[in-house]
C-alpha cells in the first residue's frame, strides 16, 4: 500500500517536473525530442566555422597593406578574405597583385607549420582563391601570378589544416575538400570537365553551394577551358554537333574565351572537309570578339595571330563567302543587276583571299531603314569603305592570285581586273570616287581585263581570266594563299581539267586560235608570227571572229602595251576605240 502511494506521488512530482521545462505535451525520454535543437547547434557550428569577418574591416586591412603599412596579428587575420577585392583608393589593385603579397603567405605558412593559424583564416584565403575574377584575361599580371602563388599555398597547407580538424564533427567545408581536393592543384577543373560537357551540372553545382564559389570566379571560365578541351578529343561528328553548346559555354564565361576559340577553331580546321559553320564564324568575327580576319594585317584584329594561318584563311575565306553572297543578294539585287554574277564568281570562292566592300551613299542611308543592310554594314565595320561620286552604286572588291578584282552592283558599270602590284589606286582607302580616277581606271587602258555584263559574258569572262592563269576551283581544292603564287600554278595545272568555258571559245581566244589556220586575206604576216608576237605580252592575246557569215580578226591588251600596239600598226591592224582593242580590216 505504501509503495503503491509511493509510486503515485512519483509520477505527479515528475509531471509537475516536465511541465515545468515545457514538456508536458512530449513523450519522455524519446530521442526526437531533442533532434531539432541539435540540428540547430551543428548549423550554427557550420556557420561559425566558415564566417567571415565584416566586409569593411577586411576592407580596410586590404588598403592599410597596399599603403605599405604593417598589420598587426587581428589584421592579418581580417585580410585573408579580401585578397581578391580590388581597392578603390589604389586604382582598383588587389593584395593578390601586391610585390609584398608573398611575405604576407610566408607569415600564414609559418604559422599553419606551427599549429597557429586560425581555421577561419585558412578558410578566408580559400574564399579569395575562388573569389578572384579571372586568371588569362587579366592586364594585371601581378594580381595572376598572386593568385597562382596563393593557390599553391592552400595545396602545400591543406594537409596540416586536414589534420588539425580530425574526425570528429568537422566543418562541411572541410569535408568537401577531404573528397575534391583536386581544385587546390594545378588542374582545379579537369574532373568535373567531362560530366559538364555532357550536361551533368549537379556535381559542380553542389561544389559550388558547399564551397561558395561565386558566379564571377575564375572557377568557371577554367571549367568551360576544360570542357573545350575534352570536346576537341571527341570525333569529328560529334566535335561539329558539340560546336554550338561549346560557343553558348564560351559566352556566358568569357575569362578563357581567347584560349577556348583558338582550341575550337584549330580543331575545326583539322576535320575533315570543314564546311563553314555559321554560328562560330558569327561570333568570332563579331566586332566584340576576334573583329574580322581581314584586319589582321592592319594591326587592329590581332586575335588572328593566335592560330596558324591556314585557320585564319579558313575562316577568311567564310567571310569572303558570304560577303560575296550578301554583295549580290542584298546590293546589287536592289538594282536587278546580278546578272548570275554570284554564281559565276562562286566558281572561284576557294581562291578569292581578300575582299572589301564599298558602300555607295545610298546604302549608308538604307542602314537605317533595312536591317540586312545594318547588319552587313556592322560585320563591315573597320574594313569597308564608301563611294562618294555615285550615290547607288556600290562595289565589290575581290583578289585571286596576284589579281584584284572590282565588280559593281549595277550597269553600266563593267568589272575591272589589274595586277595588285600595279593597282591604280590604294586598295585600302576609306573613301573612292568610283570612277576613271580610281576603281573604273581601266575604262581607259591600264587594267589586266575588263569584263562587260552583256549578253554571254561569263563564258568570255572565263576565257579572259583563264589567259590570266584564273580557272574555276576544281573540287575539293585547297584554298591558296594571296602571297604564295600559288593561285597561278594551281591554275595552269589543273586548266586541263577545267570545263568552265566552252572549248570552240576558248580555242577562239587563245594566241593558238585561228580560222582554218589562215591569216586574213591581203595580210603580209602568217598567223605563226602573229601568234608568236602576241604571246610576248602577258595579257594579250588573239580573238578570231571570222566565221562564213563574216567576222574579223581582234587582237586584245589589256595593258595597252605601245610596242605592241606599234608592231599591229606596221602590220595592218586598225585600233577601234568604242571596244578598247586592235581589229584586222580585212578585204
Amino acid at each position: 500500500m505504501l509503495a503503491a502511494q509511493a509510486l503515485i506521488q512519483l509520477s505527479r512530482d515528475l509531471t509537475s517536473a516536465l511541465e515545468t521545462m515545457g514538456l508536458a505535451s512530449g513523450s519522455f525520454g524519446l530521442p526526437e525530442l531533442v533532434e531539432k535543437p541539435k540540428k540547430e547547434a551543428e548549423q550554427l557550428f557550420q556557420g561559425y566555422a566558415k564566417a567571415k569577418p565584416n566586409k569593411e574591416d577586411a576592407y580596410a586591412a586590404a588598403l592599410t597593406f597596399l599603403r605599405g603599412q604593417p598589420l598587426d596579428s587581428w589584421q592579418r587575420d581580417l585580410i585573408a578574405s579580401a585578397l581578391a577585392e580590388p581597392i578603390r583608393e589604389q586604382s582598383n589593385a588587389t593584395v593578390l597583385g601586391a610585390k609584398h603579397f608573398p611575405s604576407l603567405l610566408a607569415l600564414y605558412e609559418a604559422e599553419a607549420v606551427r599549429g597557429e593559424l586560425w581555421r577561419l583564416t585558412w578558410h578566408g584565403l580559400l574564399y579569395s582563391y575562388f573569389n578572384y575574377a579571372s586568371v588569362a584575361n587579366t592586364k594585371d599580371d601581378g594580381a595572376r601570378n598572386g593568385w597562382e602563388e596563393l593557390r599553391s599555398f592552400l595545396e602545400r597547407t591543406w594537409p596540416l589544416i586536414d589534420r588539425e580538424a580530425g574526425v570528429s564533427v568537422v566543418p562541411d567545408w572541410v569535408a568537401v575538400l577531404r573528397r575534391e581536393r583536386e581544385v587546390l592543384s594545378v588542374n582545379p577543373v579537369a574532373k568535373y570537365a567531362k560530366a559538364y560537357l555532357a550536361g551533368d551540372t549537379a556535381p559542380t553545382d553542389r561544389l559550388a553551394a558547399d564551397l561558395g564559389i561565386p558566379p564571377s570566379s575564375w572557377f568557371w571560365n577554367a571549367l568551360v577551358l576544360g570542357v573545350v578541351r575534352c570536346a576537341t578529343e571527341t570525333g569529328d561528328a560529334e566535335f561539329m554537333r558539340l560546336v554550338s553548346r561549346l560557343l553558348h559555354l564560351v559566352e556566358g564565361h568569357p575569362g578563357f574565351r581567347d584560349e577556348a576559340l583558338e582550341l575550337l577553331l584549330i580543331r575545326y580546321h583539322a576535320c575533315k572537309s570543314p564546311q563553314p559553320n555559321e554560328q562560330l564564324r558569327d561570333y568570332v568575327v563579331s566586332p566584340r570578339v576576334w573583329k574580322n580576319p581581314k584586319l589582321r594585317a592592319a594591326g587592329i584584329a590581332t586575335a588572328w595571330n593566335r592560330v596558324p594561318d591556314p585557320v585564319w584563311m579558313m575562316v577568311l575565306a567564310w567571310v569572303n563567302e558570304r560577303n560575296l553572297k550578301d554583295f549580290f543578294d542584298i546590293l546589287a539585287s536592289r538594282n536587278q543587276a546580278d546578272e548570275g554574277r554570284l554564281a559565276f564568281w562562286s566558281q572561284y570562292l576557294k581562291q578569292i583571299v581578300w575582299t572589301r566592300l564599298v558602300f555607295s551613299a545610298d546604302t549608308m542611308y538604307l542602314k537605317n531603314k533595312n536591317a540586312a543592310i545594318r547588319d552587313l554594314i556592322a560585320r563591315e565595320e573597320g574594313a569597308y569603305a564608301e563611294l562618294t561620286s555615285k550615290r547607288d552604286v556600290d562595289a565589290f572588291m575581290m583578289q585571286i592570285g596576284s589579281y584584284i578584282i572590282i565588280e559593281f552592283s549595277k550597269k553600266p558599270n563593267a568589272c575591272y581586273v589589274y595586277k595588285d602590284d600595279a593597282l591604280p589606286y590604294d586598295r585600302y582607302e576609306r573613301y573612292y570616287a568610283g570612277g576613271t580616277d580610281d576603281l573604273a581606271f581601266g575604262y581607259h587602258g591600264g587594267c589586266a581585263a575588263r569584263i562587260v555584263h552583256r549578253e554571254g559574258w561569263e563564258d568570255r569572262a572565263a576565257v579572259e581570266l583563264r589567259l590570266l592563269g584564273i580557272v574555276p576551283d576544281r573540287p575539293g581544292a585547297h584554298r591558296v594563299s594571296a602571297d604564295t603564287g600559288g593561285v597561278r600554278g594551281a591554275a595552269r595545272a589543273s586548266s586541263a581539267q577545267s570545263d568552265a568555258a566552252p572549248a570552240s571559245l576558248l580555242a577562239s581566244h587563245l594566241a593558238s586560235g585561228r580560222t582554218e589556220g589562215q591569216a586574213p586575206g591581203g595580210a603580209t604576216f602568217t598567223m605563226r608570227r602573229l601568234e608568236g608576237l602576241v604571246r610576248e605580252y602577258h595579257g594579250a592575246f588573239i580573238k578570231d571572229s571570222r566565221g562564213a557569215s563574216g567576222g574579223r580578226l581582234w587582237v586584245e591588251d589589256a595593258n595597252q602595251a605601245a610596242s605592241l600596239a606599234n608592231e599591229l600598226s606596221a602590220l595592218g591592224f586598225k585600233w577601234a576605240a568604242a571596244r578598247m582593242a586592235w581589229y584586222y580590216p580585212e578585204r
